[in-house]
């Protein structure tokens, strides 16, 4: 299982957790990291994950 559909199943299990934004908010710093990746940008999965504390 990859951890894009982990991180969906976990979302649909959570039943507190109702908003698009909580979804977005655990599943965009992976999207991030991968584009900048992609792109060649320096770049830690940590510092990412510091922009949505």
């Amino acid at each position: 299982m990859t951890k894009v559909q982990k991180i969906y199943k976990k979302y649909l299990s959570n039943k507190k957790k109702n908003s698009a934004l909580d979804f977005f908010k655990s599943f965009m710093p992976e999207m991030i990291y991968r584009t900048m990746k992609l792109e060649g940008e320096p770049s830690t999965r940590r510092r990412i994950l510091s922009l949505f504390t």
